[in-house]
């Protein structure tokens, strides 16, 4: 962290005149009251104006590490609420809308949902800055940024905004040498909580420890009265109570995205070292719902299926029998597919996902052979129901000039696999009740896994 002496310093050696035109359209009284971290001194607002016209000079989005070392010397509150109104007032001017780059580098996880929410409210009519807001929110430093740009390519409405940011989130991934659901994994947001699903709230003089529930609320305890209260205090950080006020909302809205993602895996038989595994299943308080409801296999290094398991209440892993298992360090996880064992053991699993009385996510467990799962789905389907098939699976639509709908395309970059849902007589103005027939094509990489599983999947979704 810099010193108030050493921001200055850096700021009049290398502050351009040009700043002072570039920024003159932010009145002093919004950058005067910023702090530094220790909340000691006032920031000169020639600061905050070498900041902001160092980010509009930019010709196209990236952190500038100088810049940035210094806004992380700032108090945060301070620096969110100016950058704030900067970027009410602002942001949306084709001369200043740069300001969303710092306003995104040093948000919070509020703000940078707020202005999620922003972009697809006017991407309709307004998608190259849809898209702008996008590109601003991939130079954000929290997971959160991040993952709500891999959300928005599997599932923005505006295909061009959901390109860029399909676009996006595979430079980076691959950039990092993974694939692009590989690195989905390991920006997970977990809220604040710890795997206990505890988070700690330090104000001014008091401790508040926020206590995660099973349906997504959440308790308060106040540690330095040894209180438990009902609801938040009025002196609480406003970021942070946003956050909470609106988690039930967002953690149900993360559960639907990590269910399709692990639909995926359902079907390519993706895996995970074991450390890796219960990082994300066991340590994230949001994602332990799937450890807990769904059958894991354990895999060798030769890809051998050793052994499957559930991860119970208690933190324990237990077998087919409810007895209790030990699971090495340099074990391979992935979810257990009915095409890889024998029918009594899918049986014996069903039984005790009954007996516990647990609601899969998803249908996992199926005695039914694929020629009998291909043969209940139906020829003719509606509109509509294509339509939710599709976003199901972050299928691509395949179109001819955006008047007539070929069919759409699932493509998993785990084995190269695809799927092709070719359709007849769907044309830009048909309606959601009209019918069409239907056909499914795989590509060459596509193994009895992963047709298996999407057959099971289409004809739970078509009960």
């Amino acid at each position: 962290m810099l010193s108030l002496k050493e921001i200055n310093e850096i700021v009049e050696k290398n502050y351009k005149l040009k700043y002072d035109k570039t920024t003159s359209f932010i009145d002093n009284k919004i950058i005067s009251n910023v702090f530094t971290k220790d909340k000691s001194s006032v920031v000169c607002v020639k600061v905050i104006r070498f900041i902001i016209g160092a980010y509009l000079e930019l010709k196209e989005a990236c952190r500038l590490d100088i810049v940035d070392e210094i806004g992380s010397s700032l108090d945060k509150e301070s620096l969110r609420y100016a950058l704030e109104k900067i970027y009410i007032n602002f942001a949306e001017d084709n001369k200043t809308k740069n300001v969303l780059y710092p306003y995104c580098i040093f948000a919070s996880n509020t703000q940078i949902n707020k202005l999620y929410k922003n972009a697809k409210n006017i991407a309709s009519k307004r998608f190259k800055y849809a898209c702008f807001i996008m590109e601003a929110m991939f130079l954000s430093s929290k997971n959160i940024g991040i993952y709500l740009i891999y959300e928005a390519s599997k599932k923005f409405k505006q295909v061009s905004v959901r390109n860029k940011c399909r676009d996006m989130f595979y430079t980076i991934s691959h950039k990092m040498n993974m694939t692009e659901e590989e690195f989905a994994d390991i920006i997970m947001p977990n809220f604040g909580f710890d795997r206990e699903g505890i988070r700690i709230v330090k104000t001014d003089n008091r401790i508040f420890r926020i206590t995660l529930k099973d349906n997504f609320s959440v308790d308060i305890f106040d540690e330095s009265k040894n209180k438990e209260l009902k609801t938040l205090p009025k002196d609480f950080p406003i970021d942070i109570k946003t956050e909470l006020t609106s988690l039930k909302t967002e953690a149900k809205k993360l559960i639907k995205i990590q269910t399709e993602r692990l639909i995926y895996v359902f079907m390519n038989g993706r895996k995970w070292q074991f450390n890796n595994w219960r990082d994300l299943f066991i340590y994230n308080p949001f994602m332990k719902m799937f450890a807990v409801n769904l059958v894991w296999a354990v895999f060798d290094e030769k890809n051998t299926l050793l052994n499957s398991f559930r991860y119970m209440e208690d933190g324990s892993f237990n077998d087919i029998n409810d007895e209790e298992i030990f699971i090495k360090d340099d074990a391979i996880i992935s979810l257990l597919s009915p095409i890889e064992v024998k029918k009594s053991i899918i049986e014996k699993w069903k039984k005790q996902i009954l007996d516990y009385e647990i609601e899969q996510p998803f249908e996992e467990l199926s005695t039914k052979t694929k020629n009998a799962l291909i043969k209940n789905i139906p020829k003719v389907l509606t509109v509509g129901t294509v339509k939710n098939i599709a976003n199901k699976f972050s299928m691509i639509r395949d179109d001819v000039n955006g008047v007539v709908t070929r069919g759409y395309v699932f493509y998993d970059d785990y084995n190269d696999a695809s799927i092709y849902m070719k359709l007849s007589n769907v044309y830009y103005a048909s309606n959601n009740n009209d019918e069409t027939e239907i056909e499914i094509k795989f590509n060459e990489y596509a193994d009895e896994r992963f047709k298996y599983g999407f057959y099971l999947i289409l004809s739970s979704l078509l009960k």
